[in-house]
């Protein structure tokens, strides 16, 4: 089915069915009439649509899906266009009384917004059902009974409604990320190989000379999956005294992958935004000089880089190597390298790998009738991890019978077979949200908070009005799916939670012509592109990937968008002035100068230009984000957006503001932002899910009472002991939370003292944080989330050791104790204690004794200690047997060497800043 139009099917009726409930709607008939006709042609449609697709493929140059394209978008444009008028008509009668005359005509008149416009609506909705009548008729039947047909959207694991209430914080894939870094089946003698050549080769680097080694193997054959475990190699991280990762962008700047890795070499200090290439170059000269380094280049794909980057590299240095990433031979020079070639996996490899993507143990899978098919699936993947992969991940959501696999291996006879099939095979939910992955960049570690809330805001997550289920929780499962089909890349937290995403290259790669083809986004990479004709009427999203100053020259592309989505995360020399000329566009030459933009995503832009003028003409903006951006204000239109679901603000400039009236404001980010003004809240909060950053200057009590759906609450101040009673009431009410973040302190650094109720009843409460002195009662596992699987302490000023109690936490995947969180000089992890622990972090303590009992902490991976000056040698330390990295920092130099001679013989990378190891140790290439 079209993904386009099946979308904007979705939308248009959601719309019009929430414009039947509206008091303007209902009590103008004809109007009324109109529109649930519309509805009833739209899911007719919807059917003739599916028919269509399994006839023809629905292909984007069919004339009927260009009919239907046309059709279903002159409804939703003319939808949006009511919506809009609506709501400018309504700020209209409530400000005319106050406003001066010059106030009107600038800000009214020009726009010819007169109350006409229900009459024009109903003549477009009219015009509408005459022109898909004869399209519809032969469908009359099948979709008549419209209420039915609007309730059949939902996911296949949605079913228990009472499970999917209950359902745990990505409590489907939580125990994934441990699981998939092993996955690297098949591929160990050629790691081990690029190991040797990294580490051992330096004599016959001729001394000063750069080594650079090319590791070269078709897409999904497994390169990058082995270029980052050796980068990432315990051995590896000891030798190399600097490391960078670079992808290269499709569009190429030899500038910006020099910022990249100078940003990456120095993480405490910003790139000049005023130096040049060549400046930059360097600059990285002298960050290189007399250092080991290691420099990975990923996705080269054209000569210009070799040329670029390896010359720039070959200055004076003691071991620098470079790892480049391609696909064939043909984007490197005749000589200059070694090359490590990525062969094909084995049977024997194919098919453990395969068993562990299925999710059936290799022994229970070998000795079931499934065996059968064994050598039909190797044939069918070739060798080839990522196809692998992809047919493992299929299967594993299919009834492990032989009737069923053998179902589906008939309809796949190929890697892009298997591609196709996996996209075909999702639910019906999940398919917008996977193309739109699509948006981002080859490779772009997306944000999976991010992604979230664009797929909401871009309504691909929706439930019956009756389902009290919030989107997000839907969104989430669609990440759950694509995670279980294997058919995005995650990269973990540690408490089992992923923090970012991306599709794997090949999918990538296979998926970019659908997605563009049917007109459902668009990528803008230089002013010279052009758009094939379907595309210049009817894509609705606009990505930029390189640079923000491209757009396209075609003013109806620009006024038809209804999300933009930037990635130019660079830092220019000026701010980006290019999205001022992007809104002016949107919003001239209608008429009337108001926009239908609903997604706004400058996350990492610098300093975007918003001018009021054009941007307060956007009353449809569902989603608005400027994390990162460095803006020092926000304009004030803001408080007037309707329909604003999403703000986020954080790490801006942005220090007061006032928040939107929206009724519909779900989640704000925000940055340390005072609130003087309690009337500047939402009129209603109850919808609100996310608050964050917010310094409460004035407590509200009916304010607060209203907000009891929050999911997750982060306050980062406060200013007197009467609001932190408030808060601790207010917090027992919040049975939905998810995270709670609180930081207790004053402007003057007075921390305060908190009396929580029980939180044992906040059964989703999976993350809190909590700076602010505490009661020695608040450390008993009656009195904690049962769920918790991240917690962090800072000032808490505990006498008695936590650690017995925290330890029986059966989900505890992260634990930091930080400044004086306990004030004792004893500390003891028991035998049985902490059994998921993943992390642990120690800073600012006063223990002196801290004893390990053998058996404890016995998944622990990683572990921080940090300015506890008095400690002496953990005692049982070298009994926790996977862990794999300690950093210390701002430790006695005798205790580091203490550590370093109490874990000589395990495979533990030892990071600290005040002593080192002999770089050339090398432990024995185990895996």
């Amino acid at each position: 089915m079209d993904v386009a139009i099946s979308i904007s099917l979705s939308l248009s009726i959601k719309k019009l069915q929430d414009l039947l409930g509206d008091e303007e709607t209902s009590s103008n008939p004809r109007l009324k009439n109109e529109i649930q006709i519309a509805i009833t042609n739209l899911h007719s449609l919807n059917q003739f649509l599916k028919d269509l697709e399994a006839s023809s493929g629905g292909s984007a140059n069919d004339p009927k899906t260009a009919q239907l394209l046309k059709a279903v978008y002159s409804v939703e444009e003319a939808t949006d266009t009511f919506l809009m008028s609506k709501e400018v008509h309504r700020i209209k009668k409530s400000r005319e009384d106050s406003m001066s005359y010059t106030q009107k005509m600038k800000f009214f008149c020009s726009h010819k917004t007169k109350a006409s416009y229900p009459i024009r609506f109903t003549e477009k909705m009219k015009k509408f059902n005459e022109e898909v009548r004869p399209l519809v008729e032969i469908k009359a039947a099948e979709t008549s009974d419209v209420e039915n047909s609007n309730n059949t959207q939902f996911l296949r694991f949605q079913n228990d409604r009472d499970h999917l209430r209950k359902r745990q914080h990505w409590g489907r894939i939580s125990d994934f990320c441990l699981e998939d870094e092993t996955h690297v089946v098949g591929l160990q003698q050629q790691m081990n190989e690029l190991v040797v050549q990294l580490i051992r080769n330096d004599g016959h680097s001729g001394g000063n000379e750069i080594q650079v080694i090319a590791v070269v193997g078709k897409g999904g054959s497994g390169k990058t999956t082995l270029a980052t475990n050796v980068y990432n190699w315990i051995d590896v991280k000891r030798h190399f005294t600097i490391r960078a990762w670079v992808r290269i962008p499709s569009v190429f700047k030899a500038r910006d992958v020099f910022a990249d890795i100078v940003a990456q070499i120095n993480q405490h200090e910003l790139v000049d935004a005023t130096l040049s290439e060549y400046a930059l170059m360097l600059r990285l000269t002298k960050l290189l000089k007399g250092t080991r380094f290691l420099i990975v280049l990923d996705d080269v794909e054209t000569l210009q880089v070799w040329k670029s980057l390896v010359t720039a590299l070959t200055f004076s240095s003691q071991g620098g190597k470079i790892i480049i990433i391609v696909r064939n031979t043909d984007y490197l020079p005749p000589n200059g390298y070694s090359t490590l070639n990525i062969c094909k996996l084995n049977n024997e490899d194919s098919w453990k790998l395969f068993s562990s993507k299925v999710r059936i143990a290799e022994e229970e899978l070998n000795n079931s009738e499934l065996i059968t098919l064994k050598e039909q699936i190797l044939n069918i993947c070739g060798g080839l991890p990522s196809t692998i992969v992809l047919l493992g991940g299929l299967l594993s959501t299919k009834e492990k019978s032989f009737d069923e696999w053998s179902r589906v291996l008939t309809m796949v006879k190929s890697t892009a077979g298997i591609l196709a099939l996996s996209y075909q095979d999702l639910p019906s939910e999940v398919k917008p949200c996977f193309l739109y992955m699509r948006l981002f960049p080859k490779r772009f570690e997306i944000p999976v908070r991010r992604l979230i809330h664009l797929w909401c805001a871009e309504g691909f997550v929706t439930m019956p009005v009756l389902e009290k289920i919030d989107p997000e929780d839907i969104a989430e499962m669609c990440m759950e799916e694509l995670v279980t089909r294997s058919m995005v890349q995650v990269r973990w937290r540690l408490d089992g939670s992923p923090k970012t995403c991306c599709l794997p290259s090949v999918l990538h790669d296979f998926f970019s012509s659908k997605a563009a083809n049917v007109g459902y986004l668009h990528h803008h990479l230089q002013s010279s592109q052009t758009l094939p004709t379907q595309q210049k009427v009817s894509f609705r999203r606009q990505a930029a990937n390189a640079d923000i100053n491209y757009l396209p020259s075609s003013l109806c592309c620009v006024q038809n968008t209804r999300s933009y989505v930037a990635f130019d995360t660079r830092v220019p020399i000026t701010p980006a002035t290019a999205i001022y000329v992007f809104l002016r566009k949107i919003t001239g030459k209608r008429g009337f100068e108001f926009g239908l933009l609903r997604v706004l995503d400058l996350e990492g832009v610098y300093r975007p230009f918003l001018s009021s003028y054009e941007t307060g003409r956007l009353f449809l903006l569902t989603y608005l984000s400027l994390r990162s951006t460095f803006i020092d204000h926000l304009p004030e239109w803001v408080e007037y957006m309707p329909y604003l679901e999403t703000l986020d603000v954080k790490h801006t400039n942005i220090a007061c503001i006032k928040l939107p009236k929206a009724n519909k404001l779900r989640h704000l980010y925000l940055n340390s932002i005072h609130d003087p003004n309690t009337s500047s809240y939402p009129t209603d909060s109850t919808s609100l899910r996310t608050l964050r950053g917010l310094i409460p200057l004035i407590w509200c009590s009916n304010y607060i009472c209203r907000m009891i759906r929050l999911t997750k609450l982060g306050l980062v101040r406060c200013e007197s002991t009467t609001a932190v009673v408030d808060v601790a009431e207010w917090i027992d009410r919040l049975t939905e939370l998810q995270s709670l973040k609180l930081k207790l302190i004053n402007s003057i650094g007075d921390v305060f003292f908190i009396y929580l109720r029980s939180l044992a009843e906040h059964h989703r409460l999976q993350e809190l944080y909590l700076l602010a002195k505490l009661p020695q009662s608040v450390i008993n596992v009656g009195f904690l989330p049962p769920n918790l699987r991240k917690l962090t302490l800072s000032l808490s000023f505990l006498k008695e050791d936590p650690m017995p109690v925290l330890g029986k936490l059966p989900h505890l995947h992260i634990l930091r104790l930080l400044s004086r969180s306990y004030v004792g000089e004893k500390m003891t992890c028991l035998s049985i204690g902490f059994p998921k622990l993943h992390l642990l972090k120690l800073w600012k303590l006063h223990v002196r004794v801290w004893t390990v009992e053998e058996g404890a902490m016995p998944c622990l991976r990683e572990l921080e200690i940090r300015s506890c000056n008095n400690l002496n040698l953990p005692q049982g330390l070298k009994t926790v047997t996977a862990l794999k990295e300690l950093v210390l920092t701002n430790m006695p130099t005798d205790f580091g060497a203490a550590v370093e001679q109490s874990l000589h013989g395990k495979d533990v990378y030892i990071r600290n800043n005040s002593w080192s190891s002999d770089p050339f140790t090398v432990s024995p290439l185990v895996l």
